[in-house]
């Protein structure tokens, strides 16, 4: 793994969002580097927005601070133009614009920490025009997902797919998570790489140990427990299969954990009473909500916004030992040893029914090992070793 740099990480959410991938990568970096990790920066007129799901929150001013050794957090104020819905030769200006302003905030924050020559990490389009203005060793561009799949305005399109190839081409090297995603970009960029996305195995293996509690809002209720964690979304969330599931099954429980989007209608489910909607919860407490399913499930649609995905959830459900069904995602396949694979919602039923009556089996076990071989460090360590050779090769060029 990657020791003693000083390292920029532009992250897509913000650290006191629903922790994902950039979160995940920083607190390991942190103890061997120092990192400095850069929340979202938003427009000006993001306090009128509706509240961010994320944990985001209205309108702040600018904030720096500690969050353990070697780790430190800036979230920029909210002063930046918007782009969504402007022209494109329009939008490359203002993002231009805001990209200078960014690169000057981060800059100077990194100079107050004494970083020199850092490795810059960048996970976000939103960050994408400061990169080039700040001082680095080498860019790393992170493609975490398929952004345009989340935009409903060709215009918006347009500037992501235009933004998406401007930052491959500049980084040093391309990281994504499924071969679909590599195939798009690597004509871009030959340094492009697969690296799938991973589990906190020894956090969320807590699920499997019989000291772990059960929350008071998930163990009182009917058995059996199908549940979900993550953020509900239009794009991917299959909401009919929930509405299928419940209809069917009624004396099911099913469980959504996670933050939904100001733009996700989950009127559908309201009037269902075996569907709980449980909202956002810290990433600590998501074992014990692990323990209390008796089957996990990834819920989303087979569709253009999924097929180059790679499921976060899925390596955790799987370091939690627990049963899981999932629709036919091209990046779950693979695992159809360990993951019961749907190709309808009728399928989905009964793979769900299937894994209800597991038992004396040895697959906790080979899920639990599968999730072993997939954890945050592993994957830390080969993008490491990617990293640490394009260094290598233009230091000995340069001798």
């Amino acid at each position: 793994m990657l020791e003693g740099f000083d390292i920029i990480l532009l992250a897509f959410a913000d650290w006191r969002a629903s922790w994902t991938t950039p979160q995940q990568i920083a607190t390991r970096l942190a103890p061997e580097n120092r990192v400095l990790y850069v929340d979202v920066p938003r427009s000006v007129f993001f306090f009128l927005k509706k509240a961010d799901p994320q944990g985001a929150g209205l309108w702040e001013g600018e904030r720096a601070q500690e969050i353990r050794p070697n780790l430190h957090v800036y979230h920029p104020p909210h002063v930046f133009l918007p782009t969504g819905y402007l022209p494109l030769p329009l939008a490359k200006r203002t993002l231009d614009l805001n990209g200078r302003l960014l690169a000057g905030l981060v800059t100077r924050v990194a100079g107050d920490l004494r970083f020199s020559r850092p490795i810059i990490w960048n996970f976000s389009l939103l960050h994408g025009h400061a990169v080039a203005r700040i001082e680095r060793c080498i860019n790393v561009y992170d493609s975490a997902d398929e952004w345009t799949s989340y935009l409903r305005t060709e215009t918006g399109r347009r500037i992501v797919q235009w933004l998406e190839e401007k930052l491959c081409r500049e980084a040093d090297v391309v990281f994504v998570g499924t071969e679909n995603m590599k195939v798009a970009r690597e004509t871009f960029n030959a340094e492009t790489h697969v690296v799938h996305h991973a589990a906190d195995y020894a956090h969320f293996a807590k699920a499997a140990l019989p000291d772990t509690p059960i929350p008071r809002d998930i163990a009182d209720l009917p058995r059996p427990v199908v549940g979900t964690i993550g953020v509900i979304d239009p794009a991917r969330f299959d909401i009919d299969l929930i509405r299928y599931m419940a209809t069917q099954r009624p004396q099911w429980s099913i469980v959504l954990v996670g933050p939904a989007r100001a733009d996700m209608d989950l009127r559908p489910l309201h009037a269902l009473n075996n569907v709980h909607l449980l909202g956002n919860r810290p990433i600590a407490e998501l074992p014990s909500y692990l323990k209390g399913f008796d089957v996990a499930f990834v819920p989303y649609k087979v569709n253009e916004a999924t097929r180059s995905i790679y499921p976060l959830k899925l390596q955790e459900y799987l370091a939690a030992a627990k049963p899981v069904v999932s629709a036919a995602l091209p990046a779950v396949v693979p695992y159809a040893d360990v993951v019961a694979v749907a190709s309808s919602h009728p399928d989905f039923l009964a793979k769900v029914e299937q894994c209800l009556k597991e038992e004396g089996t040895t697959l906790p076990q080979a899920r639990q090992a599968v999730a072993r071989r997939n954890s945050w460090e592993q994957r830390i360590e080969e993008k490491s070793r990617h990293i640490l050779r394009i260094l290598q090769r233009r230091k000995e060029g340069a001798v």
